[in-house]
């Protein structure tokens, strides 16, 4: 994409949005360089909310989020955080970060994506993708653990990801850990690991609303705390069609 710039060093390659940065050091992607020079800046324990390390970090005056791929299930038992190499385009970083590009084009509320890292070796490859940082916002799963959230926030939610699929923007892994509100009550959908343009379907729609739904009610069965009730999700749906 034209707004990407591509740098290539040896096995490692950098790319990095250049409408916020001129340019953008391989270090970055180095949790203990980070720590080292005193640059994490954020409570990284409150970006702890998937799969392997999230780091928050300030460079050039942007706050921003360090995520390193890695598997689930069964196959992160063997190879935790490596993948197949084909092409640039087709690693899992590069390919989040053009769907975000794409999806903060249409002035959808996704994370601003600041720079992706690959390093090959072989014919695999490990990579990790840094965001711009939300401010002030929590994940929808940690709002429910403190408090309920108002009928008029849920259908917002059902709206918003209506607008995500009127773009027919699948979110791989939509649940409660990847919803966001701020402090003004908007609304983010972030991780958009996997996550594709596909052809429009009321049966991939519905699948996704269904898998959002049963986190929510995992996370209620597991924990008394937790501030859901199934009415909540009836809002949502009210949202979605309206």
């Amino acid at each position: 994409m034209k707004d990407i710039e591509v740098n290539y060093e040896g096995d490692d390659i950098v790319a990095y949005n250049k409408l916020l940065f001129e340019r953008f050091p391989q270090a970055l992607f180095d949790p203990d360089f980070l720590e080292s020079n005193s640059l994490l800046s954020i409570n990284n324990a409150e970006l702890q909310h998937g799969r392997g390390g999230i780091y928050g970090f300030e460079y050039n005056e942007i706050n921003l989020v360090l995520r390193h791929y890695r598997r689930g299930g069964v196959p992160a038992i063997f190879i935790d955080d490596k993948y197949l190499w084909m092409t640039l385009a087709k690693t899992r970083a590069m390919q989040e970060m053009e769907i975000l590009l794409t999806m903060h084009g249409a002035g959808l509320p996704v994370p601003i994506p600041a720079a992706a890292h690959i390093h090959r070796n072989g014919l695999t490859y490990q990579a990790d993708i840094i965001t711009v940082l939300i401010p002030n916002a929590k994940t929808l799963s940690s709002l429910l653990v403190e408090d309920s959230v108002s009928s008029e926030e849920w259908q917002r939610m059902g709206q918003i990801i209506k607008k995500f699929h009127h773009y027919n923007c699948h979110h791989a892994d939509l649940n409660a850990h990847n919803i966001m509100l701020d402090q003004q009550k908007e609304i983010y959908l972030i991780d958009f690991d996997r996550s594709i343009i596909k052809a429009s379907s009321e049966k991939w729609k519905m699948q996704n609303l269904g898998r959002l739904k049963r986190s929510l009610e995992k996370l209620a069965n597991s924990n008394k705390d937790f501030h859901y009730h199934p009415t909540d999700f009836s809002s949502l749906m009210q949202g979605y069609a309206d």
